[in-house]
């Protein structure tokens, strides 16, 4: 599993609908993360920034997928854009297998 911030832009309409009836949608974002198999961590309101909210996950990616496909049929959102995170020891990780010789890749020229 990794951890994902996704941020989502709502349309018009959603806006609206969601300020007339007070709903924040944290509970649904909650319930599709969990019954994807994920954990959700967070829900953010966000100001200033072209998205309205900021959801953050810990999903398996193609659980994931699945979400967001699900969520952008549903029309109520106009843009997701996701930015996956990593730990130090992921990062130690990588590294290793990138200066060793696991990897096979030879740069042009």
């Amino acid at each position: 599993m990794s951890v994902k911030l996704t941020y989502v832009a709502y349309t018009q309409e959603s806006l609206t609908n969601q300020i007339k009836t007070g709903d924040s949608r944290e509970a649904a974002a909650k319930a599709a993360v969990e019954s994807a198999g994920g954990t959700f961590i967070g829900f953010y309101g966000l100001m200033g920034q072209k998205h309205n909210v900021m959801l953050i996950s810990d999903m398996e990616q193609t659980d994931y997928m699945s979400v967001i496909a699900k969520v952008m049929m549903g029309g109520a959102c106009k843009d997701i854009k996701t930015v996956h995170c990593y730990t130090g020891d992921q990062v130690t990780t990588a590294m290793a297998k990138a200066t060793g010789s696991a990897i096979d890749y030879k740069p042009a020229g």
